[in-house]
């Protein structure tokens, strides 16, 4: 059975009291009602050998009795037991109340409790104390908001370890390194809400289209948060810039940021049609236009255009391996026919026909030859270097990504001559190799650690 935790901050404040009502001399039979402002508990202590002994007891029995009111408002809460840590009329102390669940454990501070009423019956050499505690309906429903978010935090918990590779593990009932489950959610994890909307839930399931069209990968998970219903996506590090940058783009929504948090409010004319235009137009994120060159270098030291190899290869990996699918879009041929590849220059005139272009992702793929034509005289064979880099420009976020550069790391060749065609033959035979799985990292293994991540 795994555990929560009250930690109460118990304040003896006279003047809050005076604030709240006038207590009835009979409050410990019929204690005062709960108000807009403050909610009643009365404490009862065993019979107890000094008065001291019997406040306490019936201090820990009052906050015992405001933690049982808070658990039962959190279905999965069963049983409630109290660890005191001393009590003195005169000082501000700690309290840990232990509330047993069937799932999770965590420390909630429970403030805003004060004294204000105490009996104390003599009997028989022994002490009963009767203890009226007051709690600001502020704090309580605070309280009651962190235990609500720790279980919806719990249960993002598992269903994310359940969809996603390389969730924190736990220590113990808690995620590695972390307190609680609400912490590791506000660390790792963006939410997303709406205020300032009488359909928020309608809002939450266009977000969740324009979260999948933003990332192709993002695991959503539905909950509620601080009260309000909401979205989660787990992996903050990785989605929280694009989606708050995409958001801003649209300027539909005044956003509210605190940690990872997003909290949505309409502006202006914004309306769920508005929004769901918005989406509707995005840019799809499994869609990708792949574009570049490929070169070899002579025996003459010249560059010629290759007749694609590697692009192909390039374009088919991405469709079986990584599931985008290629799209077509129209290029003027100066951008490509040539044995120079102006990536700026190509990026700006997708930027310019933003409407036009089909497509989330934009490749940029350099693929070429290199020819060192060796030393006859020490034996020293002519080999020809083949590598392929490529650039990821995001048309949504305005992100490019560069890879890393794959090569055949001096491709041999045989017969050592060095007429043109030979040269070339040998090069196109370097280029396939450079998508051959037996060559590490290869074509695969650059656009895994971009497009993979």
């Amino acid at each position: 059975m795994k555990k929560a935790w009250f930690v109460c901050g118990a304040f003896v404040l006279a003047a809050q009291f005076s604030a709240a009502q006038q207590i009835p001399p009979d409050w410990d039979t019929r204690p005062p009602r709960d108000t807009a402002e403050v909610t009643y508990r009365v404490g009862l202590s065993m019979p107890c050998p000094t008065e001291q002994e019997a406040l306490k007891g019936a201090w820990q029995n009052a906050l015992q009795n405001f933690a049982s009111s808070i658990a039962t408002q959190v279905e999965s809460l069963t049983n409630i037991t109290v660890h005191e840590e001393g009590y003195d009329r005169d000082i501000a102390d700690e309290y840990t109340v232990q509330v047993e669940t069937s799932s999770f454990s965590t420390k909630v501070p429970l403030t805003g409790v004060w004294e204000a009423a105490r009996k104390i019956e003599p009997q028989r050499g022994l002490y009963t104390a009767r203890i009226l505690a007051a709690m600001s309906r502020g704090d309580y429903q605070k309280a009651l908001g962190y235990i609500e978010n720790e279980e919806a935090a719990f249960l993002a918990y598992r269903f994310f370890e359940q969809k996603v590779q390389g969730i924190t593990g736990l220590s113990g009932n808690k995620p590695r390194g972390y307190g609680d489950f609400y912490a590791w959610l506000r660390d790792t994890c963006v939410t997303l809400s709406f205020a300032g909307t009488s359909s928020p839930e309608e809002y939450l399931g266009q977000t969740e289209i324009f979260c999948k069209k933003l990332y192709r990968d993002t695991v959503i998970f539905a909950e509620t948060i601080n009260g309000n219903p909401a979205r989660i996506i787990y992996d903050s590090p990785r989605y929280y810039d694009g989606l708050v940058r995409a958001l801003q783009d649209m300027g539909l929504f005044r956003i509210q940021k605190e940690n990872a948090a997003l909290v949505l409010t309409p502006v202006g004319q914004s309306s769920l049609a508005a929004f769901r235009s918005a989406v509707a137009d995005m840019k799809d994120g499994s869609k990708i236009f792949v574009t570049g060159i490929e070169v070899i270098q002579t025996e003459q030291g010249e560059v010629l255009n290759s007749s694609n190899l590697v692009i192909p290869q390039f374009i088919t990996a991405a469709s079986r391996r990584f599931g985008l699918s290629p799209v077509r879009f129209n290029l003027p041929a100066g951008y490509t026919n040539s044995t120079f590849l102006d990536e700026g220059a190509l990026i700006a005139y997708i930027n310019e026909n933003i409407k036009a272009f089909p497509a989330r992702f934009a490749a940029i793929v350099f693929a070429g030859t290199q020819l060192s034509q060796g030393v006859a005289a020490y034996h020293v064979p002519s080999n020809i270097t083949a590598a392929v880099r490529f650039t990821l420009y995001d048309v949504l976020t305005g992100e490019t990504v560069s890879s890393g550069e794959a090569d055949t790391r001096g491709f041999v060749f045989s017969p050592a001559n060095l007429q043109q065609q030979t040269v070339i033959a040998e090069s196109r035979r370097a280029l396939q190799f450079l998508y051959d799985p037996k060559n590490k990292p290869g074509l695969e293994g650059i656009m895994a650690d971009v497009l993979g991540r």
